[in-house]
């Protein structure tokens, strides 16, 4: 068994770059509902199924899992051997995902899909670059790379790959702190990693990481992605423009998390941000754009935009350099195992919600995971900061025609467009519109409605045996949460893990059985 001495030697890094989470293993078939509006963000329940947790307000139940009194967890069958509950992402315009038709897209409805999923990410993978502290084009250049590289090498068809939030916040932590000089490095580790990961079949150390201690670690990620948005306004307060910059993030909000209740036309993000940006123009309001806070000609377009090879020469002394390789080494182990899970996941999703499975001859999670490794090197090559299988998106490009590898090709070749077409366009979006993009994800990100179940878990009725078990699994929800955020998130994650396995085993051995007995 190798589970725990994996634990042991994710503990063993300190740095405060780590993030964790667990790779989610091969799963049964599945059925996707949604009512739409929540950012999708994946656990693994102890019973062995996968949850995707919904924004505040949504409601996620699980009548089949069912919990004895010696805290082991059994599944009573039924029609669908198993539900998974999704939602698209707030900024994403398709309607709400249910099972699609099996009929092959046509290359129009491909190329479409494709479209429109590009402009769903937009707005994401600059506010990333922003996060990451580099070039925001860097963002764009990442999801274009990754979109063509996974159908070419093999991923599941129609599963969208591209910048991802969750993958940031680990990056982030160490180029903030050390430079960015070091991403390059970081992420071809995290990309090798990612390809023995995959030849290796070591995936199913998913059981080690419950519900709780998932919810835990999106809690404490959602607020560390909500206050990295504070320098905008600190930025915005020294030059006298304070109160435009919350205006303007907060429109963008608003919208962002309403106009999905109107209509699913069009991208509420790409909305959000077209709107706060514009209406910032009109009133001539003092609010920085991405092109006053960028080297000069990062916005002119052409081909002057197309991202370049990065110093082979600074990349070999860094390779060569002990002390370097060790301190990137927890955030590529970390953006390693949090890409494995959403990649694999958007690709069982597009299971779910075709019906189909994608019938190769090869191993199609595999060779997913290859294709993510591939990605991520190519773009680490160029400068890029890579990414992994994105959930939401791939829901938008099933529902919007999409399904074959076309849809991704055209989703990265429209990507490519906005950055050699239309940069001077993109260069003038306000960073303030982007903060309220960026709090708009990190607010979808918090698992509030499985934080709120679990404090009503012990609330209600039920035996003093019941009850303590309820407890240790808030305590370990609360632990986790409290870790993540004021700590680090790999401790945080292994933390609650070993808490709540420890204190339920404790609780096992010590509670009375049924005939009186000590067990």
């Amino acid at each position: 068994m190798v589970k725990l001495p994996l634990l042991l030697l994710l503990s063993s890094y300190p740095s405060s770059a780590w993030a964790f989470s667990a790779p989610p293993r091969h799963l049964p078939p599945v059925t996707i509902s949604s009512s739409g509006g929540g950012r999708v963000c994946p656990a693994i329940t102890k019973s062995g199924q996968p949850q995707l947790f919904l924004s505040a307000l949504q409601k996620r139940s699980n009548p089949s899992v069912h919990r004895n009194n010696h805290n082991s967890y059994t599944t009573t069958p039924n029609k669908s051997s198993l539900q998974l509950n999704a939602a698209i992402s707030s900024n994403d315009s398709s309607p709400s995902p249910s099972t699609t038709s099996t009929t092959a897209p046509t290359p129009l409805q491909e190329s479409l899909a494709g479209l429109t999923v590009a402009f769903s990410l937009l707005s994401k993978a600059i506010a990333c670059s922003a996060i990451v502290g580099v070039n925001p084009l860097v963002g764009l250049w990442s999801s274009v790379i990754m979109g063509i590289t996974a159908p070419l090498i093999g991923s599941r068809a129609g599963v969208i790959s591209g910048t991802a939030a969750v993958v940031i916040v680990p990056l982030s932590g160490l180029t903030m702190g050390y430079g960015v000089e070091y991403m390059p490095l970081c992420i071809i580790l995290s990309a090798v990693m990612q390809g023995i990961f995959g030849l290796c079949n070591m995936a199913k150390t998913a059981d080690l990481v419950s519900e709780e201690v998932l919810s835990g670690f999106l809690n404490g990620l959602g607020f560390i992605l909500l206050f990295s948005q504070a320098k905008v306004f600190t930025a915005a307060k020294k030059v006298g423009a304070l109160v435009p910059a919350v205006g303007m993030a907060s429109l963008c909000f608003g919208i962002v998390q309403l106009l999905p209740l109107v209509t699913r036309v069009v991208p509420s993000s790409l909305v959000g941000l077209v709107v706060a940006t514009g209406l910032g123009m009109v009133l001539q309001l003092p609010l920085a754009t991405l092109e006053s806070t960028a080297p000069v000609g990062t916005f002119s377009g052409g081909l002057s935009s197309l991202p370049s090879m990065i110093d082979l020469g600074q990349l070999k002394r860094m390779v060569m350099d002990v002390e370097a390789v060790k301190l990137v080494m927890p955030a590529a182990i970390s953006i390693m195992i949090i890409a494995l899970v959403e990649t694999l996941l958007a690709a069982k999703v597009v299971d779910d919600m075709t019906g189909t499975k994608d019938e190769k001859e090869y191993d199609v999670p595999k060779r997913s995971v290859m294709a993510m490794s591939s990605g991520n090197l190519l773009s680490a090559f160029l400068g890029g900061f890579g990414g992994c299988g994105l959930i939401p998106q791939t829901v938008l490009n099933l529902k919007s025609g999409g399904g074959g590898p076309l849809s991704s090709i055209s989703y990265a070749l429209a990507m490519a467009s906005f950055v050699l077409f239309f940069a001077p366009l993109v260069g003038k979006i306000s960073e303030a519109a982007l903060a309220g993009i960026m709090i708009t994800v990190a607010y979808d990100t918090v698992a509030w409605s499985s934080s709120i179940k679990s404090i009503k878990a012990v609330m209600a009725k039920g035996g003093d045996g019941t009850r303590v078990q309820r407890l240790i699994d808030l305590f370990a929800l609360g632990l986790s949460s409290y870790i993540c955020y004021f700590g680090n998130l790999a401790v945080g994650i292994i933390g609650g893990v070993v808490a709540q396995r420890g204190l339920h085993s404790i609780f096992n051995r010590f509670s009375p059985s049924k005939d009186g007995a000590v067990a």
